[in-house]
């Protein structure tokens, strides 16, 4: 177990060897990797999200530009208990929240929470325009409302079928080129998400924070089919701008580029991550040199 003290040390040193011509950051991603292995509890399930959802609500700026239409996201809204934080976070006057929701079960229940600043959208996203089927989990033989374990490859009984599209598609039928910002999108499609991001590519620049699963489901069926899934969307982040954290409930650090650790895509379970534009000082505000949270 490394201390809060080392952390600062390697902060400190690592600025030296910057400063000298002479970095060599592996130490960091292996000091971090490290931490993760030995703290995983800090890093499953959703405490981790819930305590990161605690500083965006308290940091996040108000968008003082009415002439910007803001825009909050909700991809696998099961019933639509996620919608507050959204609209918490994304809390201007001009903002509008998108729901995508495919299971029938679900849709019932969500359509009793739609008003005039939320839009229901009945179909998956992914990176791909086509028309598919849409699966419960192998094993679990009840659909009912809340049922947030069904998937486009979830290998159990079919529910229905859907429509497939791109959020850059999505995106351009239904504001037509209007002036708009991505303030949140929280992304959770049972193994799906890294292929949401990149069907959204064009609407990454104007993306601000980004909340997506980054789990064991990516490894077996539900998954991409691909090596290394993780290490493929945090990549795919990096090249368009974007830093990438591991959320814990005691830290949330850094994961892409030089502080990438393959123990991340080798070790997978229930957890998240965060995305956040490079030159986007809210960082600091969220947690100190050392990945600790400052609040």
């Amino acid at each position: 177990m490394y201390s809060n003290k080392c952390f600062v040390y390697l902060f400190l040193y690592k600025n030296y060897l910057i400063t000298n011509n002479n970095m060599n950051i592996s130490t960091a991603s292996d000091i971090l990797s490290k931490y993760y292995l030995d703290h995983i509890d800090e890093f499953k399930e959703e405490d981790g999200h819930n305590k990161l959802l605690i500083g965006l609500k308290k940091y996040v700026k108000y968008i003082n530009d009415d002439n910007l239409k803001v825009i909050g996201i909700d991809v696998g809204s099961c019933v639509g208990d996620y919608i507050q934080n959204i609209d918490d976070i994304c809390f201007e006057r001009n903002k509008n929240i998108l729901c995508f929701e495919p299971n029938p079960v679900n849709i019932t229940v969500l359509e009793t929470k739609i008003n005039k600043n939320i839009k229901l959208f009945k179909h998956c996203l992914s990176n791909e325009t086509t028309s598919t089927s849409f699966y419960n989990w192998m094993g679990n033989d009840e659909n009912i409302s809340g049922n947030g374990i069904a998937g486009l490859r979830s290998g159990g009984s079919k529910i229905c079928d859907v429509l497939v599209k791109k959020l850059d598609d999505v995106l351009d039928e239904e504001f037509n080129n209007e002036n708009l910002i991505i303030k949140f999108i929280k992304i959770d499609t049972e193994g799906n998400d890294g292929n949401v991001i990149k069907g959204m590519k064009k609407y990454l620049p104007k993306t601000k924070y980004i909340i997506f699963e980054c789990s064991d489901c990516l490894d077996d069926i539900r998954g991409p089919n691909i090596k290394n899934p993780m290490k493929d969307i945090v990549d795919f982040l990096s090249t368009n701008g974007f830093d990438t954290y591991r959320i814990g409930t005691k830290k949330m650090f850094k994961v892409n580029d030089e502080y990438w650790s393959q123990i991340y895509d080798d070790v997978k379970f229930w957890s998240n991550c965060f995305a956040i534009k490079k030159n986007d000082t809210l960082i600091y505000e969220l947690i100190d040199i050392n990945f600790n949270y400052n609040f």
